[in-house]
C-alpha cells in the first residue's frame, strides 16, 4: 500500500461537508440540536483519524481523476534528483517531525497540570465539607477536589482520576450556585466529554497544517458546554434560567488570570470569549425551547455521518498516472476506455485520448461497439 493523495483529498471533502452541516446545526436552527451536533464531532474524528493513514486500502475503490489532481501530483511526486526520494517522502517527513513535537509539547502540558492539581488537591477536612457534599451529590464515583489559588472559572480535569477545580474564592457562591456548577462539570465527565477533548488535541497536534482541525476544536468547546448546560436544564429540579444565566455573568465578569483557563485536557464552566457567552446565554434564557425529539433527530445525524464516514473509507479520488496508448513510434492501443470515432464524408476518424491518430474508410465490424459520433456531433 503506497502513499496517496487520495485519502487527504477524500477526507478533506467529507470534513467540509459536515463542518458546513454543523455550522448550520449550531448558528441557523431556531432550538441548535446539541446531541446531534457532538455526533457530528464524533464523525468529524473518525474521518481525521482515516486521513492519518494516507494509503488506499485493498478493499477502496478508486475514482481516478486525470484533469484536477493530475497536474497537482506532478509536483508532489518529482523526484529530487537521483536520490530516490519524491517531494512527497519529503513532506511526509516533515509532517512528521513536526506532529512528534507537538504531541511531545502536549504530554508535557498535560503532566505539567497533573502535578499542579496534586500540589493543591484538599482533603474532606472541616474547612471544605461543602465542597465535598456538592459534588457527592452529583457523583458517586470518588472525585478529587483542588483549590487553587488563582482566580479562575471551576472546571474538571482528567480521564481516569477527575479533579474538579474551584478558585480560592469558591465562598462567594452560593449553594444553589455551587450546584450548578458541580452538575454541570460533573455531566461533562459522564458524557465522556473529556475523552473527546483529548482525541481533538491529539488530532490538532497531528494535523497541525489544517486549519479544518483548529475550527472544529474551537466549535467543539462551544458544544460541550451547551450540551452540559441542555442536561442541566432538563435534569435539574429546581432549575432556574435566571439564575443559571446570572451565575455564568458572575463568572465571567471576575477577573480570570489564571493559566489554567488555557490549559490542554479540561473543562472551563466559563470561558471568556463573547461569541461563547452570547450563545450560551441565549441558549439557556430563550423562552421558547422545548426538549427536541432526541431519538429521531439523532437517527438522522448518526444515519448522514456514517455515510460520509463509509464514502471517506471505502471510496477515494486519486490521480490517475494510466500509461498512454499512443506510444512514443506513433503506434497506439485502441481501448474501448479510450477510443471513439466520428463519421465524416471521408469515412471515419480515429481518436485515441482525444487525439486524431488516424483515418479509415470503412469501420470493421469489431469496432462496432465503440463510441461512435456523427461529425459535428457533441463529444461526451
Amino acid at each position: 500500500m503506497d502513499i496517496s493523495m487520495g485519502p487527504f483529498i477524500t477526507c478533506t471533502l467529507g470534513i467540509t461537508f459536515l463542518t458546513v452541516y454543523l455550522y448550520i446545526i449550531l448558528y441557523k436552527l431556531d432550538h441548535p440540536y446539541i446531541y446531534g451536533a457532538k455526533v457530528i464531532f464524533a464523525g468529524i474524528a473518525v474521518i481525521f483519524l482515516r486521513m492519518c493513514i494516507p494509503v488506499n486500502f485493498p478493499f477502496t475503490y478508486t475514482i481516478p481523476s486525470r484533469k484536477l489532481l493530475l497536474p497537482l501530483a506532478s509536483i508532489v511526486y518529482v523526484d529530487i534528483g537521483k536520490s530516490g526520494y519524491m517531494l512527497s517522502h519529503i513532506l511526509m517527513l516533515f509532517w512528521l517531525v513536526i506532529a512528534a513535537v507537538r504531541l511531545t509539547k502536549l504530554y508535557t502540558r498535560s503532566a505539567h497540570l497533573s502535578r499542579y492539581l496534586n500540589v493543591y488537591t484538599v482533603s474532606e477536612e472541616d474547612q471544605y465539607k461543602s465542597l465535598f457534599a456538592a459534588v457527592k451529590k452529583h457523583s458517586a464515583k470518588p472525585m478529587n477536589i483542588a483549590v487553587v489559588p488563582q482566580n479562575i472559572s471551576p472546571a474538571i480535569s482528567g480521564i481516569l482520576h477527575p479533579t474538579i477545580i474551584f478558585p480560592k474564592s469558591y465562598e462567594r457562591f452560593t449553594a444553589e450556585e455551587m450546584d450548578y456548577i458541580c452538575m454541570h462539570e460533573i455531566n461533562h465527565y459522564k458524557n465522556h466529554d473529556l475523552w473527546m477533548k483529548r482525541l481533538l488535541e491529539v488530532l490538532s497536534c497531528i494535523h497541525w497544517w489544517n486549519p479544518l482541525v483548529y475550527l472544529m476544536k474551537k466549535e467543539y468547546a462551544l458544544t460541550l458546554e451547551l450540551a452540559s448546560d441542555y442536561l442541566l436544564m432538563q435534569e435539574h429540579s429546581n432549575y432556574s434560567s435566571t439564575n443559571y444565566a446570572g451565575l455564568i455573568l458572575k463568572i465571567a465578569r471576575s477577573e480570570i488570570t489564571a493559566p489554567l483557563n488555557n490549559s490542554e485536557g479540561l473543562t472551563s464552566f466559563v470561558r471568556k470569549k463573547h461569541s461563547d457567552l452570547a450563545m450560551r446565554l441565549s441558549f439557556i434564557l430563550k423562552d421558547s425551547f422545548k426538549e427536541t425529539k432526541k431519538g429521531k433527530t439523532l437517527s438522522i445525524h448518526t444515519i448522514l455521518i456514517c455515510v460520509v464516514m463509509i464514502l471517506s473509507l471505502f471510496i477515494v479520488v486519486d490521480p490517475d498516472f494510466k500509461v498512454s496508448s499512443i506510444d512514443e513510434d506513433g503506434s497506439f492501443t485502441m481501448e474501448i476506455n479510450d477510443t471513439y470515432f466520428i463519421h465524416t464524408t471521408d469515412g471515419y476518424e480515429i481518436y485515441v485520448e482525444d487525439i486524431h491518430v488516424a483515418t479509415i474508410p470503412e469501420l470493421p465490424d469489431e469496432f462496432k461497439n465503440y463510441n461512435i459520433y456523427e461529425e459535428g456531433e457533441q463529444i461526451e
